[in-house]
């Protein structure tokens, strides 16, 4: 059966908050359109983050759109960044907005060479092998010992328009490309019934690639079977062996409704041999009423066999800081809802596996079916309420014999629908997780608007947020930050691991397409993306705030040799100054910042003609100020 957008099911209220009750019935035709025009490229707003690094320009919005993805990739090891996207052809002389290009920067996120490739530039029309790519997602192949970034390859995983399946999808396009721009190794597969794929996951030598049956998009439903592409690099050839693999990963099909499922995951432990499949559908086996759930399989040899699905009761499921139950949390925050079975959704997810072999899986929970609003009517099958939200992270410790959770925060918005005149592309929040290298600290990333700034519920001016949690001590670790963006980070993609900065804080790694004016915003018009890494913790200070209406983080990097930033964290708008002197109280620098309006702003210190030594920053507004302590190397 076809699946079909989203439908309106009712309306009730909490408090002036309207909840619009929604029927979940899987992915959205709109996920694959096959063409999309192209127009005039954007700008950045003059007050967005001035530490943001521009780096490729895509024909349009659709190849980051419809959730997380993995077209982002950080290699601590090489100090190297990439990032994947569909080629702005008229700009870069490339066949068709079907071609594929990266950016990538070595040395830790600074710099950055922007447009290389092209990856994939099929000279072709219309509809037909091998296919224009969409939607890439992105690896990078490291050999043992190597230190050099241009050594390495990149992997590449797309779907692609080879006219196999509906008229337009059907191929899968899988390979390599050296990063110094002199081996490309690339094949496409239509075998296997390929829409927009799944997500990839690279690691030293191996690669994976998961995709789910649907041979027929338009007339039959999914074969409940994934899969797996399974790679395997020779370093001295720069070329990779591929092998096929399928599991059998089960939706159940629902007479009304047919199978509903939306977009998979795959990950595995450091050592490559254990790795799970996760999928947010529906599966009545382990779901007590018609929800969609997430759920996983299991891989112990690396990928060539898998086990039977599991997955937990959400209705079961307690949170580790509270000793409260979802279903009773969820009661608390409605004002007294009775509240029926517990659903996730369709709209993204994504899983890892963590220091112990565990894995995660980041949702969206919200009531479903069976749920009855203060004075309003039962919710149907697979009814969710978006405007009350939980992202939690869902994990076994056992094998999945039982199921635990953290809370990482309420969501007060959920999605927004750009563009509805020529898209439209509607985007939920779009959770993520990272991880440090050695996978014992983990980082929830989402995209959510302020909605102090914001009216009612639309997500249209997403912030990236994010959450630690300490793997070791099975516990959420400090205060959600808000990572240095502006309300601009739209289809925000944060890379699977994070980089040790030595002090405690760690470099997240985001690229985002800012929109600059709503009126004149095509989807369907080349968009710039843009990189920006960001320390977790961000070291702003509650006490100084609570105490002076303002705050100041610690300088990132420190020590510098170079671009350093500062975090300003206003209650309100104030006029605010920054001095800046050495050790022995000799003035280097005052600056007159101007007034700043309430809310986070980064300012940069340029210390590339700093003597090495020690150096302080002063902030000062309205007779407060903060000073720390820096160091020039």
């Amino acid at each position: 059966m076809r699946k079909l957008l989203l439908a309106f099911a009712g309306l009730s209220v909490i408090g002036a908050t309207a909840q619009e009750a929604r029927l979940d019935l899987g992915r959205s035709a709109a996920m694959y359109a096959a063409t999309h025009a192209d127009g005039t490229p954007l700008n950045t707003s003059y007050n967005k983050q001035s530490s943001a690094v521009a780096i490729g320009t895509a024909p349009n919005v659709y190849g980051a759109a419809f959730g997380p993805k993995t077209n982002l990739v950080a290699n601590e090891d090489l100090n190297t960044i990439a990032f994947v996207h569909r080629s702005d052809y008229g700009t870069n002389n490339d066949y068709s907005s079907g071609s594929l290009r990266f950016d990538y920067s070595t040395d830790g996120g600074s710099t950055w060479t922007s447009n290389a490739g092209p990856i994939w530039n099929p000279n072709l029309s219309g509809y037909g092998y091998p296919g224009f790519a969409r939607y890439p997602h992105i690896g990078i192949l490291n050999e043992s010992n190597n230190t050099n970034p241009l050594n390495a390859s990149i992997t590449v995983w797309a779907p692609t328009l080879a006219g196999t399946n509906s008229g337009a999808w059907g191929g899968a396009l899988v390979g390599t490309h050296k990063m110094d721009n002199t081996v490309t190794n690339m094949a496409v597969d239509t075998t296997g019934g390929h829409l927009t794929l799944e997500e990839s996951f690279t690691q030293d030598g191996k690669f994976w690639g998961v995709s789910f049956d649907h041979p027929n998009y338009t007339v039959e439903e999914y074969t409940d079977t994934a899969i797996v592409w399974k790679g395997t690099m020779n370093f001295s050839t720069d070329t990779m062996a591929l092998t096929e693999i399928k599991a059998y990963l089960p939706v159940t099909n629902d007479a009304t409704n047919g199978k509903i499922y939306g977009d998979g995951r795959i990950s595995f432990d450091e050592n490559g041999s254990t790795g799970y499949i996760s999928i947010e559908a529906y599966d009545s086996l382990i779901a007590p009423n018609k929800v969609i759930h997430p759920y996983l399989i299991k891989t112990t040899d690396g990928g060539s066999t898998w086990g039977a699905p599991m997955g937990p009761n959400m209705d079961l499921l307690v949170d580790q800081a509270s000793g409260d139950s979802l279903k009773t949390i969820f009661s608390t925050i409605t004002g007294g809802w009775s509240i029926g079975s517990l659903t996730s959704s369709t709209r993204g997810h994504d899983m890892a596996v963590d220091a112990n072999g565990n894995p995660h899986m980041f949702v969206h929970v919200f009531p479903g079916v069976g749920t009855t609003p203060t004075g309003g009517t039962m919710a149907g099958d697979f009814v969710y309420y978006p405007g009350v939200n939980l992202l939690v992270d869902v994990y076994t410790t056992d094998g999945g014999l039982t199921w635990k959770c953290n809370i990482v925060s309420q969501v007060f918005t959920w999605d927004y629908e750009f563009d509805p005149t020529n898209g439209p592309v509607t985007e939920a929040t779009r959770p993520h997780i990272s991880m440090s290298s050695d996978r014992e600290m983990m980082f929830f990333s989402w995209f959510e608007s302020d909605t102090s700034f914001v009216t009612g519920t639309e997500n249209n001016f997403p912030d990236w947020r994010c959450q630690g949690y300490n793997v070791l001590g099975d516990s959420l670790e400090g205060q959600m930050t808000v990572m240095g963006t502006f309300g601009d980070a739209t289809w925000g993609n944060v890379a699977d691991y994070a980089f040790d900065n030595g002090d405690g804080s760690y470099q997240l790694h985001m690229t985002y397409a800012p929109i600059e004016d709503f009126g004149t915003f095509s989807v369907l018009s080349p968009i710039d993306f843009y990189y920006l890494g960001s320390p977790y913790p961000n070291n702003i200070g509650i006490e100084e705030m609570e105490a002076q209406n303002f705050s100041v983080s610690q300088n990132y990097p420190n020590p510098t040799n170079g671009l350093t930033k500062v975090a300003i964290e206003s209650v309100e708008a104030a006029a605010f100054t920054m001095n800046i002197m050495d050790i022995t109280g000799r003035t280097i620098e005052v600056r007159d910042l101007g007034r700043l309006d309430a809310g986070r702003h980064i300012e940069e210190i340029d210390a590339t003609g700093f003597a090495p030594g020690i150096y302080f920053y002063t902030v000062s507004s309205a007779g407060h100020q903060s000073t720390k302590k820096f160091i020039v190397e």
